[in-house]
Protein backbone atom coordinates (compact mmCIF):
# COMPACT_ATOMS: atom_id res chain seq x y z
CA UNK A 1 0.00 0.00 0.00
CA UNK A 2 1.46 3.22 -0.65
CA UNK A 3 1.60 5.67 2.25
CA UNK A 4 1.37 9.92 2.39
CA UNK A 5 4.82 11.25 1.93
CA UNK A 6 5.21 15.11 2.88
CA UNK A 7 8.24 17.09 2.06
CA UNK A 8 9.61 18.67 5.40
CA UNK A 9 13.51 19.73 4.60
CA UNK A 10 16.05 19.63 7.67
CA UNK A 11 18.18 22.75 8.29
CA UNK A 12 20.54 20.68 9.10
CA UNK A 13 22.04 19.00 5.82
CA UNK A 14 25.31 17.88 4.27
CA UNK A 15 25.89 18.38 0.59
CA UNK A 16 25.71 16.40 -2.51
CA UNK A 17 26.56 12.55 -1.25
CA UNK A 18 30.49 11.75 -3.32
CA UNK A 19 28.97 8.24 -4.17
CA UNK A 20 26.13 6.38 -4.15
CA UNK A 21 24.46 5.17 -0.77
CA UNK A 22 25.78 1.45 0.69
CA UNK A 23 23.98 1.31 4.05
CA UNK A 24 20.23 1.46 5.01
CA UNK A 25 20.31 2.50 8.57
CA UNK A 26 17.27 2.09 10.78
CA UNK A 27 16.74 4.37 13.72
CA UNK A 28 13.63 5.30 16.82
CA UNK A 29 13.27 8.87 17.67
CA UNK A 30 13.17 8.21 21.13
CA UNK A 31 10.48 10.01 21.46
CA UNK A 32 6.35 9.16 21.96
CA UNK A 33 4.94 12.76 21.35
CA UNK A 34 2.58 13.15 18.74
CA UNK A 35 4.43 13.06 14.77
CA UNK A 36 4.09 16.88 14.20
CA UNK A 37 6.49 17.43 17.21
CA UNK A 38 9.09 14.66 16.40
CA UNK A 39 9.17 16.16 12.96
CA UNK A 40 9.76 19.76 13.85
CA UNK A 41 12.46 18.64 16.45
CA UNK A 42 13.91 16.40 13.37
CA UNK A 43 13.68 19.35 11.19
CA UNK A 44 15.63 22.34 13.38
CA UNK A 45 16.68 20.39 16.90
CA UNK A 46 20.03 21.68 18.29
CA UNK A 47 22.57 18.85 17.73
CA UNK A 48 22.02 19.56 13.79
CA UNK A 49 20.85 15.96 13.56
CA UNK A 50 19.30 15.42 10.15
CA UNK A 51 17.40 11.99 8.81
CA UNK A 52 16.64 11.05 4.89
CA UNK A 53 12.80 9.50 5.94
CA UNK A 54 10.95 10.14 9.18
CA UNK A 55 7.91 7.03 9.69
CA UNK A 56 4.84 7.96 11.54
CA UNK A 57 2.74 5.31 13.65
CA UNK A 58 0.26 5.43 10.67
CA UNK A 59 2.77 4.63 7.87
CA UNK A 60 3.09 7.98 6.92
CA UNK A 61 6.92 9.53 5.35
CA UNK A 62 8.66 12.77 5.87
CA UNK A 63 11.38 13.14 3.56
CA UNK A 64 13.45 15.41 5.34
CA UNK A 65 16.39 15.33 3.54
CA UNK A 66 16.78 13.92 -0.35
CA UNK A 67 18.22 10.83 -1.43
CA UNK A 68 21.43 12.65 -2.99
CA UNK A 69 22.37 14.61 -0.24
CA UNK A 70 24.36 13.52 3.42
CA UNK A 71 22.28 13.68 6.34
CA UNK A 72 23.54 13.70 9.31
CA UNK A 73 22.34 10.58 11.53
CA UNK A 74 25.04 8.00 12.49
CA UNK A 75 27.26 10.09 14.60
CA UNK A 76 29.46 7.63 16.03
CA UNK A 77 29.41 4.93 13.78
CA UNK A 78 31.88 2.14 11.84
CA UNK A 79 30.20 0.45 8.81
CA UNK A 80 33.61 -2.35 9.50
CA UNK A 81 33.09 -4.18 6.58
CA UNK A 82 33.02 -1.23 3.68
CA UNK A 83 35.68 -0.03 4.81
CA UNK A 84 36.80 3.03 7.14
CA UNK A 85 34.96 6.46 4.92
CA UNK A 86 32.60 8.52 6.04
CA UNK A 87 28.96 6.55 7.71
CA UNK A 88 26.69 9.67 6.93
CA UNK A 89 27.91 9.68 3.23
CA UNK A 90 27.67 6.38 2.56
CA UNK A 91 24.07 5.74 4.64
CA UNK A 92 20.36 6.66 4.19
CA UNK A 93 18.54 7.08 7.12
CA UNK A 94 15.04 6.05 8.36
CA UNK A 95 13.96 7.60 11.70
CA UNK A 96 10.86 5.22 13.06
CA UNK A 97 8.73 7.39 15.46
CA UNK A 98 9.09 5.61 18.56
CA UNK A 99 9.97 5.92 22.18
CA UNK A 100 12.47 3.25 22.08
CA UNK A 101 11.65 2.27 25.81
CA UNK A 102 13.08 -0.32 27.37
CA UNK A 103 10.91 -0.11 30.30
CA UNK A 104 7.54 0.90 28.69
CA UNK A 105 6.75 -1.05 25.65
CA UNK A 106 5.76 0.88 22.62
CA UNK A 107 4.80 -1.37 19.82
CA UNK A 108 5.44 -0.55 16.35
CA UNK A 109 2.28 -1.06 14.24
CA UNK A 110 1.73 -2.71 10.72
CA UNK A 111 1.42 0.44 9.06
CA UNK A 112 4.87 1.93 10.31
CA UNK A 113 6.62 -1.44 9.72
CA UNK A 114 4.93 -1.94 6.44
CA UNK A 115 5.60 1.62 4.79
CA UNK A 116 9.02 1.23 6.61
CA UNK A 117 9.77 -2.06 4.65
CA UNK A 118 8.53 0.09 1.65
CA UNK A 119 10.58 3.01 1.84
CA UNK A 120 13.95 0.15 1.73
CA UNK A 121 12.92 -1.59 -1.06
CA UNK A 122 12.28 1.58 -2.87
CA UNK A 123 15.66 2.71 -2.09
CA UNK A 124 17.36 -1.06 -2.99
CA UNK A 125 15.18 -0.19 -6.16
CA UNK A 126 16.89 3.13 -7.17
CA UNK A 127 20.14 2.49 -5.73
CA UNK A 128 21.76 -1.16 -6.87
CA UNK A 129 25.16 0.16 -4.70
CA UNK A 130 23.28 -0.71 -0.93
CA UNK A 131 25.13 -3.47 0.72
CA UNK A 132 23.54 -3.18 4.00
CA UNK A 133 20.80 -2.61 5.66
CA UNK A 134 21.29 -2.37 9.53
CA UNK A 135 19.80 -1.12 12.63
CA UNK A 136 21.75 1.80 14.20
CA UNK A 137 22.62 -0.57 16.88
CA UNK A 138 24.62 -2.26 14.47
CA UNK A 139 27.25 0.41 13.58
CA UNK A 140 27.34 2.78 16.57
CA UNK A 141 30.25 2.87 18.63
CA UNK A 142 28.62 5.21 21.45
CA UNK A 143 25.58 2.63 23.16
CA UNK A 144 23.13 3.21 20.90
CA UNK A 145 20.25 0.64 21.16
CA UNK A 146 18.13 1.66 18.29
CA UNK A 147 15.42 0.55 17.14
CA UNK A 148 14.70 -1.17 20.30
CA UNK A 149 12.52 -4.14 20.13
CA UNK A 150 12.05 -3.31 16.22
CA UNK A 151 9.88 -6.50 14.34
CA UNK A 152 13.17 -7.41 12.34
CA UNK A 153 11.24 -10.55 11.13
CA UNK A 154 7.76 -9.01 9.79
CA UNK A 155 9.80 -6.10 8.38
CA UNK A 156 12.05 -8.66 6.23
CA UNK A 157 8.74 -10.33 5.36
CA UNK A 158 7.66 -7.44 4.13
CA UNK A 159 10.40 -5.72 2.46
CA UNK A 160 10.64 -8.85 0.71
CA UNK A 161 6.51 -8.95 -0.59
CA UNK A 162 7.71 -4.82 -2.04
CA UNK A 163 10.93 -6.24 -3.57
CA UNK A 164 8.77 -8.43 -5.88
CA UNK A 165 5.63 -5.93 -5.97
Amino acid sequence: MPYPVDIVPALSQGGVRPMPPEVIVLHHTGSAGPAKNQIAYLRSNPRGVSIHCAIAKDGRRTTMVIDERIAYHVGFSSVGSLGNRSPNGMSLGIEIMNSGSKTVPDPYPHSQVDSTAEQVAIWLKKWPSIQMITPHAGIDTQGKYDPHAFPWDIFWKLMSEHMRG
